[in-house]
């Protein structure tokens, strides 16, 4: 099971930061990438691949901005609770303006459910 709670993302991120190559997102959160759930789930288990969700997200112009995973004492890190914050790629942005974001969490080890947030953050 996760033993490490600590996701949260910096309250002030910066609103021009720069998409998150696959790679950086691979080292940053090597569960985004897994294949199958825990093999300790029941057949019960729905098995959503992150990537998939990712790669509908970019072909709709949203990019990864920042990916964390929690850390486990005994689950495999490919099946540790995941997020991965993404943004619109061709956002124009003022200095008074929000910035929509999408933030999903997932994990393949039955310790999250898949969640999608759109959010909007005032900067």
């Amino acid at each position: 099971m996760n033993t490490s709670m600590d996701l949260a993302f910096a309250r002030h991120a910066n609103a021009f930061e720069c998409a998150l190559p696959l790679e950086a997102v691979r080292q940053r959160a090597p569960a985004v990438f897994a294949t199958s759930a825990d093999e300790a789930l029941s057949s019960k288990y729905t098995f959503i691949p992150t990537i998939r969700v990712l790669s509908g997200l970019m072909q709709s112009g949203f990019v990864p901005v920042d990916a964390r995973q929690t850390r486990t004492r005994s689950a495999s890190a490919l099946h540790a609770r995941h997020i991965i914050r993404f943004r619109r790629r061709l956002e124009t942005v003022a200095l008074n303006d929000s910035v929509p974001e999408v933030i999903l969490v997932n994990s393949h080890d039955g310790s999250s459910t898949y969640i999608r947030w759109i959010v909007v953050c005032n900067h």
